[in-house]
């Protein structure tokens, strides 16, 4: 038996979702995969939203912690050592959130250790646009438009910057624009036209196909990104998929574990 594992919880914190399917095909399924890679240690998740986790257990009668009932819980089972994963997507102030309120409970763990979110880093970012393209073949002069969240906070440049790197790695026809912030639907919009793409597939850049994935992006609303490409004049496909869904990109988390695993042991993580 690994001791410092059996004595180690793994917490993966994400916002939630509603959507029960897509819940399952990816928040789930990167909780069985980090349990599957380490069977000894107390893997559980915890979602930051209220509403979310309240409508769940009203509903469906499933019961996901906060992120201070999880802490409380690693403490009653006797865990010295706890990884707190995120499966956000950025350095945001989702990030912050979760530190925040896991802050009070540091005291009580031996160490704790705050893994990296999605695309902490330039090779991150690389291994996210090779398995959208991978997954999903193009036709000529289609696009592939990713639709993130964005956020007010500084570090909504990854969105931009995912875009630039796209182009830098070989991947023209990948588009980045995020529902809430910079670059916005009518950005992306112009971009693709300038690039004289006519048919565009859109999916989200998010690790579930929720609300945003359902109602913003491929609803029929006069709002929607699937309505405002269409009047643009592009043929417009959607594709609602959560990244969670793609095994090459839960297997990021399943590294980035890894990585705060080293850390906890105070090693650098091999590759």
């Amino acid at each position: 038996m690994n001791t410092l594992l059996s004595l180690t919880a793994i917490i993966l914190v994400s916002f939630g979702t509603s959507f029960e399917s897509s819940r399952q095909a990816t928040i789930v399924a990167v909780e069985k995969e980090v349990q599957a890679a380490y069977p000894e240690a107390h893997v559980t998740s915890a979602y930051t939203s209220t509403m979310i986790r309240n409508k769940l257990l009203k509903r469906d009668g499933t019961k996901v912690f906060s992120v201070e009932e999880a802490l409380a819980d690693a403490v009653s089972k006797g865990c010295k050592n706890v990884i707190i994963q995120p499966t956000h997507m950025m350095y945001g102030l989702e990030y912050n959130e979760m530190k925040e309120l896991a802050a009070p409970y540091e005291s009580k763990f031996e160490k704790v250790v705050y893994g990296e979110p999605l695309m902490a880093t330039t090779e991150d970012i690389s291994l996210v646009l090779k398995a959208l393209a991978d997954a999903n073949p193009l036709a000529k002069k289609q696009a592939l438009v990713l639709m993130g969240h964005g956020t007010e906070y500084f570090s909504n440049f990854l969105y931009a910057a995912t875009d630039y790197q796209a182009k830098l790695e070989g991947y023209p026809n990948i588009f980045v624009g995020t529902v809430e912030a910079f670059p916005a639907c009518e950005d992306v919009i112009a971009l693709v036209k300038a690039a004289k793409y006519k048919s565009v597939v859109l999916t989200p850049l998010m690790l579930v196909a929720g609300d945003h994935a359902n109602n913003d992006m491929a609803g029929d609303e006069d709002d929607s990104w699937k309505t405002q490409f269409t009047k643009a004049g592009f043929k417009v496909d959607t594709l609602i998929k959560g990244l969670g869904e793609y095994p090459e990109i839960r297997k990021i988390y399943v590294e980035h574990v890894a990585t705060a695993l080293a850390a906890l042991k105070g090693e650098e993580k091999k590759d």
